[in-house]
């Protein structure tokens, strides 16, 4: 009852931060039409409802004959007002599969556009997110990106909150691709129900950690799904007391100096790394998982 009485109280100051994993979009069309229209209408939402946000990007995702200008132009629209751009490597390499140097390679051939977009905004490439958020699967592997990124002034950007979306999203796609509205709807909704669920668990998980609220930072993607319900998703947000920071101010929480100490072939949120650093009993497997018929949608 302690637990729930101090959740509640602390609803009225609760803070998060919006970022979007795999500019310029992920789609089963991918195509600059689709693309163009995500990305339109994403910010279009966040922009009237003044939402700051982080994209970050794959600059493989530009490299299309004949549409590398507009796509790049896409990037763009993220480098104005409260939102910025960061790196997500060119190819979204998997640090479990790929060499080492081969990694930094791609993370240094990731930044190319994407600096010199910020750069002509008097903006600076500050944040990095390794794909599938994969840290390192062994010590090794682990200080050597690090020491990489650190060398090269990166910031990594950290998450609290990951709903699976992109499991959601190729459902919701594929329901709309073949004209099944009904499904799309049932998808959504199983969505947004599972993304209430998972901002619980943070809630209390950070509780249980630092005995306190600490600023949410929940991880999205560019996908036709959050472009369709991130009105939605926003009102239920304020409903559970959210205000909408800036990435920069969640992390000048006290609790994001915590260390980072996990190692595995696993990319869990950022509340279950701290508390490896911190001696806390893992959480990982009281996570509440998407439905079955989510991840195992069958044919």
């Amino acid at each position: 009852m302690a637990l729930l009485s101090a959740l509640a109280s602390a609803q009225t100051s609760r803070r998060i931060a919006l970022t979007f994993d795999d500019l310029p979009g992920v789609s089963q069309q991918s195509t600059l039409a689709v693309l163009d229209d995500i990305n339109t209408r994403l910010l279009a939402t966040l922009r009237i409802e003044r939402v700051p946000a982080v994209g970050f990007v794959n600059e493989r995702g530009l490299d299309v004959d004949g549409e590398r200008d507009a796509r790049v132009a896409i990037l763009k629209r993220w480098v104005s007002g409260s939102f910025t751009l960061g790196n997500h490597t060119y190819s979204h390499s998997d640090l479990n599969t790929t060499p080492l140097e081969q990694y930094q390679a791609d993370v240094l051939k990731g930044e190319a556009v994407t600096r010199r977009l910020l750069a002509d905004a008097g903006q600076r490439l500050i944040y990095f997110r390794h794909p599938y958020t994969h840290t390192g699967p062994t010590p090794e592997i682990r200080a050597g990106v690090d020491a990489f990124l650190n060398a090269n002034a990166y910031v990594v950007a950290p998450f609290t909150i990951e709903s699976a979306d992109y499991a959601f999203a190729a459902l919701y796609e594929r329901a709309l691709m073949a004209g099944d509205q009904a499904r799309a709807d049932t998808t959504a909704a199983a969505y947004l129900s599972h993304q209430d669920r998972m901002l619980a668990f943070a809630e209390a998980l950070a509780f249980d950690t630092f005995e306190r609220e600490i600023p949410q930072v929940l991880l999205a993607h560019v996908n036709r799904l959050n472009a369709d319900v991130m009105p939605e998703l926003l009102r239920r947000l304020r409903a559970r007391g959210y205000i909408f920071v800036t990435l920069d101010s969640a992390l000048a929480d006290e609790a994001y100096r915590t260390p980072d100490r996990f190692v595995g072939k696993y990319g869990p949120s950022y509340l279950h790394r701290w508390r490896v650093a911190l001696g806390k009993p893992s959480r990982m497997k009281d996570e509440p998982d998407p439905p079955a018929w989510v991840l195992a949608p069958g044919p």
